[in-house]
């Protein structure tokens, strides 16, 4: 056993004796410039380089707020925080060899503390915070009353990021100038091919999941961090994907994967790869899979699909792969007699990220994203998905085509029979969705 196990099983051991001595207890944990969201349930992110401020409420073992006005005079309170390893030792997290440690003030609201944490030169990923307060009596040392808290925390390498989901042997990737391929990639490590046909071999010494190193792929003279962290799919099967962080905003630029491709499967089906629903600037495209089977061709029977991103940032934000939103609703819309009869019906509604969205086996669809950055508003910070994408497969006797979600509205050419938003009623058809509504064009003053 080594010494640092050792020395961390002792203050665990002596911890735990103190916990017998009271009972104080520590809650309400609210982070203020770190990107939580609370409905979700996962780990706050900090990003590196980037203060955040932790604020917590701190009880005595009687209920009464942990402050000095509530203890004895002679009495010691002492809040700290640290990042600890899994043996409870304090380590490095700016770069400069020393464990860090963090103090935590008192404010004007008695029990209320808060601290600013500031994190540097440390690799991405999840870490232990753990803040402990402790009430001594400053003339004996006695423990009067103590807690312990431990928060995990995601530590992001820079306030930008992209992503390429499931990637494999052989894939090539490129940011910018920056190109390698992946030679080998599993639980073991992985064996990258650099452009000098020089070979990076990574491995998972921490049993972490996660197989980083660091390169300069903006061009700014600055390293980012490019790292392979293990995940499942919705089928629960083991998949890498790679995440690439940086403090310069150009990567969104320099990170490329909306070429239009789109190849045959078996069978009789076409995927269309990288389909924009989002780009960087707010606009919305929506996909039209349009019949053209010969019923279709007839005027006898066709059967559309709508695929419509829905508008606003709190629809297209991420927390993690398991938790990313990308939010969408399908139409399915069946016309007879050249639109004569018919009806719509929204058929799915909800998050397509990282799942394969199957509609009468005719349409599916399956999202992902390429480029993100953390924005800052009223509520709290947040991951904002700046560029998001799907591949839409379809059967060979459909077309796809895309349109903004203005351009929908109006594009009579994508409408079987009649256009809903310039008539509101046609014929027998069956009026079921809000057209105006869904295109997010009825508050058209709404924030994208």
């Amino acid at each position: 056993m080594g010494w640092k196990k050792l020395v961390g099983l002792v203050g665990v051991f002596l911890m735990a004796m103190a916990v017998f001595v009271a009972a104080a207890t520590i809650s309400n944990v609210v982070w203020e410039n770190a990107i939580t969201e609370p409905d979700v349930g996962y780990a706050a992110d900090i990003i590196e380089g980037q203060p955040a401020t932790i604020n917590i409420t701190i009880l005595k073992s009687d209920g009464q707020p942990f402050a000095p006005a509530n203890f004895p005079p002679n009495t010691t309170l002492t809040v700290r925080g640290r990042f600890v390893d899994e043996y409870g030792n304090a380590i490095d997290m700016t770069g400069d060899g020393v464990p860090d440690i963090w103090n935590f003030t008192n404010t004007s609201t008695p029990g209320l503390w808060t601290a600013t944490i500031n994190v540097s030169n440390v690799q991405p990923g999840m870490y232990t915070f753990e803040i402990s307060a402790v009430a001594t009596n400053s003339t004996t040392g006695a423990i009067i009353d103590n807690a312990t808290l431990r928060e995990q925390i995601w530590v992001a390498g820079g306030p930008y990021w992209v992503a390429i989901a499931n990637v494999h042997d052989g894939q090539e990737i490129r940011i910018g100038s920056f190109n390698f391929t992946i030679t080998s990639l599993s639980d073991v490590g992985a064996i990258l091919t650099l452009p000098n046909l020089t070979a990076l071999t990574l491995t998972d010494n921490d049993h972490t999941g996660i197989l980083a190193f660091q390169r300069d792929v903006t061009g700014d003279g600055a390293s980012d961090w490019l790292m392979f962290i293990k995940s499942t799919d919705e089928d629960n099967n083991p998949v890498y994907n790679l995440y690439i962080y940086s403090k310069d905003a150009s990567l969104l630029d320099d990170f490329n994967q909306s070429t239009i491709d789109f190849y045959r499967t078996k069978g009789n089906m076409i995927v269309f790869t990288n389909r924009v629903f989002k780009d960087p600037n707010d606009n919305y495209k929506a996909w039209v899979a349009w019949d053209n089977s010969l019923l279709a061709k007839l005027g006898i029977k066709a059967v559309d699909y709508y695929i419509i991103p829905v508008r606003g940032r709190e629809h297209w934000w991420e927390r993690g792969a398991p938790a990313a939103h990308e939010d969408v609703k399908i139409i399915k819309r069946t016309t007879y007699l050249w639109g004569l009869f018919g009806n719509d019906k929204v058929v799915y509604e909800g998050n397509i990220f990282g799942k394969n969205v199957n509609i009468d086996n005719v349409l599916k669809v399956f999202g992902k994203f390429a480029g993100n950055n953390a924005l800052f508003d009223t509520r709290n910070w947040r991951w904002e998905i700046k560029k998001a994408m799907g591949d839409i497969t379809i059967p060979n006797d459909y077309d796809l085509q895309g349109r903004e979600l203005r351009d929908l509205a109006i594009d009579d050419d994508l409408w079987r029979g009649f256009n809903p938003l310039k008539t509101s009623k046609h014929g027998f058809f069956s009026e079921s969705v809000d057209w105006e509504n869904l295109l997010g064009l009825a508050n058209d003053s709404e924030g994208s």
